[in-house]
């Protein structure tokens, strides 16, 4: 294999520190990042690496278990830090970039290295590799799987077996990572051979991929299944049914939700290399006419780009429940396609590219700077500062939050898991917060529980608290979050309990 087959040290070099630049600086935001670096650490500590929680008692299945295992991994080689809780998203950036160096290879072969550069120096995957979330990790094994099926179908008949097999080995991955969306891509191969190479479509379904996809993908489902029936209708349900077709996630539900979630995420995310793109193609009209072009002649290699990138962010666009970071994946496809027309405009030789660079990555390094030391008071970390200047957690087995969002990013700082429980569970059904719990239940179990209640209900509180039959909760201090004031308190012992 010649050296125009490996990436050049430069390129490793800039995505090393693109990743890792400010990586530990910034706590832990709450509520995602809180949510699975709680998962995470749960994990780690209790040692139970099958049933992820994120208040180290209910199981919390929102997700497949790829994320927390990486993390679990990461907190337990490095400790319970920020810079481990963010590993495994900034070495996804870091694959991610070296296989769009491949991808390059086959899609804009006169500067392989362009799409990955253009990619590791947009807004969206720069900032997306600092988040603690599935998404990076899922861009990572999305990538693999479409680069291995682009050697399959563009590569030497003789390893095509190979490639489609190891397509079938990261898809697996990809739905572990996130379930039914990390297979959208598959979806826009499929129409695409489908419709314009059905030869290659028969090749792609091969018994031995088909297996390893089922072993990497369905096992971890098929033995949380086994153990509690009932969670295959909540997986169906609620994590698909529900997150396509209802409003019930709440999550920017309304018809013209994706509007107003993805294309400012896109747009914004691809800056500003989707500006010197179109400039670099003669402007809006002349690239419109020069991609008509391409589609007229029924380029390949464009129009599997296009349905890679439009049928996922078509399906997005559809599904009721919709985050910005949902359409992170995207950006490899887009970097793709935003490097053919560079790869050719003779004005973008390699001294002015490497000027364009070097600005961008100042640029983007800046504001990764800005935001690791930017202030919110969604920031775990402050918050467990003002915690412990009011109580040592020594004093305090748990942080339980009544009537509110927990802020689990605390878990990781105080060493202490944390829950949340409505001071009175509905009737016949389920709490929002821990399912069939409410405050009576939990000051039931006579632990040492630090409570947290916004100010504006501690009254209500003390009221229920009083409802339980328990003593008078003791106020041990307050801490500002999220735009209110939480008071802190303790209850000491609920009469006729027993200590566990």
């Amino acid at each position: 294999m010649t050296a125009k087959h490996y990436p050049p040290l430069w390129l490793v070099a800039l995505l090393v520190f693109m990743a890792f630049v400010f990586q530990g600086t910034r706590g832990l935001w709450e509520p995602d990042e809180g949510r699975y670096a709680s998962a995470g650490v749960n994990m780690e500590r209790s040692g139970d690496w099958l049933v992820p929680t994120i208040d180290a008692e209910h199981p919390h299945l929102t997700k497949p278990p790829i994320v927390y295992w990486a993390l679990a991994s990461s907190f337990t080689l490095l400790g319970e830090n920020e810079w481990a809780g963010r590993l495994p998203a900034a070495l996804a950036f870091v694959g991610t970039g070296l296989l769009l160096f491949g991808l390059g290879r086959r899609f804009c072969t006169a500067r392989p290295w362009l799409p990955a550069i253009v990619w590791a120096l947009s807004f969206a995957p720069v900032m997306g590799s600092n988040i603690v979330s599935t998404d990076a990790l899922l861009m990572l094994f999305e990538a693999a799987a479409m680069f291995a099926f682009v050697e399959a179908w563009a590569g030497p008949p003789e390893r095509r077996r190979t490639w489609v097999r190891l397509m079938w080995l990261a898809w697996g991955f990809a739905f572990m990572t996130k379930g039914p969306p990390g297979m959208l891509p598959l979806l826009a191969v499929i129409a695409f051979l489908g419709v314009h190479d059905r030869a290659k479509l028969r090749t792609l379904f091969d018994p031995v991929g088909l297996l390893a996809f089922a072993v990497v993908g369905f096992t971890w489902f098929a033995i949380v299944i086994l153990q509690d029936p009932d969670r295959l209708q909540y997986f169906l349900g609620y994590e698909v049914y529900d997150r396509v077709f209802t409003a019930k996630h709440n999550r920017n539900a309304a018809w013209y939700g994706g509007l107003l979630v993805y294309l400012p995420a896109l747009l914004a995310g691809a800056l500003p290399w989707w500006i010197i793109s179109v400039v670099g193609a003669g402007g809006p009209a002349t690239a419109w006419s020069k991609l008509r072009e391409r589609l007229r002649v029924r380029d390949p290699q464009w129009l599997l780009l296009l349905y890679w990138f439009l049928l996922p962010l078509a399906i997005f666009m559809l599904a009721r429940s919709r985050l910005p970071l949902y359409v992170l994946p995207l950006f490899v496809p887009l970097a793709l396609m935003l490097s053919r027309p560079l790869a050719n405009w003779t004005w973008l030789d390699d001294g002015r590219l490497r000027m364009l660079a070097a600005v961008t990555a100042v640029g983007l390094i800046a504001l990764k700077g800005y935001v690791a030391h930017f202030h919110t008071d969604r920031d775990s970390r402050a918050m467990a500062v003002a915690i412990r200047q009011n109580i040592d957690p020594q004093h305090f087995d748990r942080i339980t939050f009544v009537d509110m969002r927990p802020f689990y990013g605390l878990n990781v700082y105080l060493g202490r898991p944390v829950k949340g429980v409505p001071i009175e569970s509905a009737k016949g059904k389920s709490s929002a917060f821990a399912p069939g719990e409410d405050l009576c239940s939990e000051l039931a179990r006579n632990r040492r529980t630090l409570f947290a209640v916004k100010q504006s209900r501690a009254d209500r509180f003390r009221a229920g608290v009083a409802r339980c039959g328990s003593t008078a909760p003791s106020e041990a201090g307050h801490f500002e979050a999220d735009g209110n004031k939480i008071a802190l308190f303790t209850v000491t012992r609920q009469p006729g309990g027993s200590s566990n």
